[in-house]
């Protein structure tokens, strides 16, 4: 799939503008740029059919597990961005849903690997994304001839016998809590940039291991090398909730 404006009316795709924003270190603010992911993610289910009705339907939650992001090149705050989000036919478990950002010039300067998964609004655990399969082939019949992104899949980020140091802590507050009834995703990675001191960041991982609620304190650790800065969460009962990975690299 190349990173191309798509046309307006092509259902397979949803697009709006991106006004960057920066964080102390001159890096894109991810926690900003994961919101407008979600939001115009959001429209587009709406849109398909595949929203919040659909959800009450069928009875579940759709559960962001993991996230990779790749800047291509600088991101300029005076320059015109236009963000493009389009998902794949799912596998049994599995939902990618793509997203890039590109320039006014038709350049791509950032793609995002997203990885999904149906959880059941009853049983909180894992479910076939059947319903989601039959849904959108419904809506977009050729779904299945729509190719990915890119071929990367998913993995989880092995933090083996990294050594971690505690710095702070995170309360969770109401303002974090999204319908699920948990922490939005898009705070896990505020609270991890807030920590990261790496120029410029070049690529970013995360993964969602465990649902973090309401008042929940985490404990926030890291672990950095030269090019890589790494943020874990853990929860009251020393749990992992989340992993996330910034890299940085020269001439970037």
């Amino acid at each position: 799939m190349k990173m191309i404006l798509p046309d307006e009316r092509d259902l397979h795709f949803c697009t709006c503008q991106y006004k960057p924003k920066f964080d102390s270190f001159g890096n894109v603010d991810l926690h900003d740029l994961m919101i407008q992911f979600q939001n115009i993610a959001g429209e587009h289910v709406e849109r398909l059919g595949l929203g919040e009705d659909f959800k009450k339907e069928k009875s579940f939650y759709y559960i962001l597990c993991r996230m990779k992001g790749y800047f291509l090149s600088s991101i300029d705050e005076n320059e015109t961005y236009t963000f493009v989000t389009y998902p794949t036919q799912a596998t049994s478990l599995q939902l990618y849903r793509y997203a890039y950002i590109i320039d006014s010039k038709g350049n791509p300067v950032f793609y995002l690997i997203p990885l999904w998964v149906l959880m059941s609004q009853e049983t909180r655990r894992l479910i076939s994304s059947k319903v989601f399969r039959e849904k959108i082939k419904e809506v977009l019949p050729d779904i299945d001839q729509v190719e990915p992104l890119t071929h990367e899949k998913l993995t989880e980020l092995n933090i083996g016998d990294m050594e971690f140091h505690y710095f702070s802590s995170y309360v969770v507050d109401s303002n974090d809590i999204d319908i699920n009834q948990h922490m939005n995703n898009t705070v896990y990675m505020k609270i991890a940039q807030s920590s990261c001191i790496l120029h410029p960041i070049s690529t970013f991982e995360i993964d969602f291991e465990k649902e973090c609620y309401l008042n929940e304190t985490i404990a926030l650790e890291s672990y950095s090398d030269s090019n890589d800065y790494y943020v874990i969460g853990r929860k009251n009962d020393g749990i992992l909730s989340f992993i996330v990975k910034f890299s940085s690299k020269e001439n970037f």
